[in-house]
């Protein structure tokens, strides 16, 4: 708060950033239901992520919205310990020219819930391994 903001910039970079480089960055994002796809992915060793919109075993397709909303819903939970930062909108782009926005509003109380039902334990472990770095050293 004193030094005006809620958090460092190199937080976001070492947690969010790191995350979505861990989980979905140059691996298979999947319909749960794309089921030979998985077993393919798997057989070849690619990291693989199941959409979760919609509950662990529901079809949900893995459009550029919905892995937005995933984003911002796993953004919520990596930083739910920081109690001044409130995550307001996220901007993915699919292309250079391309891209959605997603902000809190646009999420379904039916999505929000069932993403969190089906990911809340992973994502809060991974934010835990990851702590928290406090780099103001004037503390």
């Amino acid at each position: 708060k004193e030094i005006g903001y809620a958090i460092d910039f190199k937080e976001i970079k070492r947690v969010a950033c790191q995350w979505i480089d861990d989980k979905l960055d140059h691996g298979f994002i999947a319909n749960p239901h794309d089921v030979v796809y998985i077993q393919a992915a798997l057989v070849e060793g690619s990291k693989i992520w199941k959409m979760s919109l919609e509950g662990e075993h529901n079809y949900c397709n893995p459009s550029v919205e919905n892995v937005a909303r995933e984003i911002f819903l796993a953004m919520e939970i990596l930083f739910e310990e920081y109690e001044d930062l409130n995550i307001h909108e996220i901007k993915l782009n699919e292309t250079p020219k391309c891209y959605t926005i997603c902000n809190s509003e646009s999420i379904p109380d039916r999505e929000r819930n069932n993403f969190r039902e089906t990911r809340y334990t992973e994502i809060k472990e991974y934010a835990e391994d990851k702590g928290i770095v406090e780099y103001d050293d004037r503390l």
